[in-house]
């Protein structure tokens, strides 16, 4: 048997698990190839985990920066929980509907790439006009009619990137609102 064998935490939940369902440790021992003495030190370090309930086994792990974790901690508090875990639970708990596409932001992005075309459009004509007249080894053809037009597509790009801004802050302010009655929701007991 390897001392050096570390257990993964699902192995851990599965020993605890099977222990307490009166699996001798040095069966679970033998299965896990592990010493029995590492299988009494998981067993009292699962203790407080929720072994009875089959549906949380599993753990999910992520990196984050230092000033990341420091934010997390400092909402988990403003909502009054505790522990990380509970944190993220709640989250998860919430995520239905988190990630998925929103209907108005759908529908607004779509409206907003229909407009770009159609800039794209008129600059392609007007980029094509250009370089005929440069092959021609002519004045490129821009009257005051021209010079309009390219000022309204200017004025369009500048209006579609703050509408565009716009829809993501909408978005980005509803997402915070649905996250922060999901952590007070965990908070006051109705989860």
């Amino acid at each position: 048997m390897s001392r050096s064998r570390r257990l993964l935490p699902p192995e851990r939940f599965s020993i605890a698990r099977d222990y307490a369902n009166g699996l001798p440790a040095k069966a679970l021992a033998a299965r896990h190839g592990v010493s029995t003495r590492t299988i009494h030190y998981t067993i009292r370090a699962m203790g407080d985990a929720h072994v009875a309930n089959p549906s949380r086994t599993r753990t999910i792990g992520v990196r984050l920066s230092d000033e990341e974790l420091a934010a997390f901690d400092a909402v988990l508090k403003a909502h009054g929980i505790a522990r990380r875990g509970d944190g993220l639970r709640a989250l998860v708990h919430a995520a239905n509907g988190l990630f998925v596409t929103d209907a108005d932001l759908k529908d607004g992005l779509h409206d907003s790439r229909v407009a770009l075309n159609r800039v794209g459009n008129n600059v392609s004509q007007i980029a094509k006009r250009l370089n005929e007249a440069k092959l021609k080894g002519l004045t490129p053809p821009l009257d005051p009619d021209d010079m309009q037009q390219l000022r309204g597509l200017a004025g369009l790009v500048m209006r579609f990137g703050d509408q565009l801004q716009q829809i993501i802050q909408q978005r980005r302010a509803g997402l915070a609102l649905r996250v922060s009655t999901a952590l007070k929701a965990f908070a006051h007991g109705t989860e």
